[in-house]
């Protein structure tokens, strides 16, 4: 008879607790735990607790963590209840060093305007990887999750990045160099997701749309159908001899209302097959890798503009540009008269003149 706790499970209770302050040593296959004041109030147990294989050890200080048990469900809302952050540093043995001219012009594009890279050095910068789930409710639901890569420092989506990383030489850590992010910081990247997301979502649950928007059609158009037949089977008989004057009304108004009564029916049931879209950041992941910045000088007229572009040795790319205008990337960029970087959706009238 194993007296050893599941594997898995104590792995996850031993890092939960000491990610949280605790002090925890493994003994004769169990674990003996010392928490902060703080955590035994969150998990409801003693400052001291004994973590066992069997359900029938619990006592006043033991308690188990298998599948479905009280502690662990707690540990596991606990962990739940906050976005995980993880640390990873990237390492490369080569990293481009020439060429960026040649880089920069094959990917973007400056209408009415010429210009080059001035210069360029290497510069350590960093990514956030944000994994977030979706829940696409109506008269059914659909669900998933989706992976963005944004440069903190311009905000830009590298949308190839995420794919790519697991290419990559990394040295990942957990809860280590962490920094609490300021409340206006978290606010801009869910910006930034908020931003990104709603385009991909719109393709990603694109099937679903289109079921929904089937069904409304087919169930608008039955209910349109049984409102016409009700309408004229009333009709007729308004028709039918020894109805009195008084009936006659009744059925008159009640036909007056029959096309009210259809349009709320119709908004009902778009209702009922409006798609709600739920999002939330439930991982995270800041990288940490080394650059090159290039800095690059555009000539408009006789007016000049110099801004900063990012190679990434990830991708063996410059990060995509950002529009002033409206957040998005963008290959194509237009100067407005005071010189803001634009997209072709927002050149005509510059948002932020």
């Amino acid at each position: 008879m194993s007296f050893e706790l599941n594997p898995e499970l104590e792995h996850f209770a031993c890092r939960f607790l000491e990610n949280r302050g605790a002090v925890v040593e493994k003994r004769y296959g169990r674990l003996e735990a010392l928490l902060s004041e703080e955590l035994s109030t969150l998990l409801k147990v003693p400052e001291h607790i004994r973590i066992h294989k069997d359900a029938g050890d619990e006592g006043a200080d033991m308690y188990t963590v298998n599948y479905g048990s009280p502690l662990l469900e707690k540990m596991v809302d606990a962990a739940c209840a906050s976005v995980p952050v993880s640390f990873c540093r990237l390492e490369f043995d080569y990293i481009k060093s020439q060429g960026f001219d040649r880089l920069v012009h094959e990917q973007f594009s400056f209408p009415a305007s010429v210009g080059r890279v001035m210069r360029h050095a290497r510069v350590l910068t960093e990514y956030l990887l944000v994994t977030c789930r979706y829940l696409a409710q109506s008269d059914e639901q659909k669900g998933g999750d989706f992976q963005f890569v944004f440069n903190l420092e311009t905000g830009a989506r590298v949308p190839e990045m995420a794919e790519m990383l697991h290419q990559m030489h990394r040295d990942c850590s957990v809860g280590q160099d962490a920094v609490p992010w300021e409340a206006e910081r978290v606010k801009t990247v869910m910006a930034w997701i908020g931003q990104q997301a709603q385009g991909f979502i719109q393709q990603e649950i694109r099937p679903f749309l289109e079921s929904m928007t089937r069904r409304f059609r087919r169930d608008a158009a039955s209910l349109e159908e049984y409102y016409q037949n009700l309408q004229t089977e009333m009709a007729r008989s308004l028709d039918r001899s020894g109805l009195s004057e008084q009936l006659r009304r009744d059925r008159k108004e009640k036909i007056a209302w029959l096309p009210a009564e259809l349009a709320q029916k119709k908004d009902d049931l778009f209702k009922k097959y409006s798609v709600k879209v739920k999002i939330e950041p439930c991982a995270a992941m800041i990288i940490r890798t080394q650059a090159v910045k290039l800095s690059y000088r555009a000539s408009i007229g006789r007016q000049t503009k110099s801004f900063f572009l990012l190679y990434n040795p990830v991708t063996k790319a410059v990060d995509p540009i950002v529009c002033q205008g409206c957040g998005k990337n963008t290959t194509v960029v237009h100067f407005c008269d005071r010189l803001h970087m634009n997209c072709p959706a927002c050149k005509n009238k510059c948002p932020v003149c």
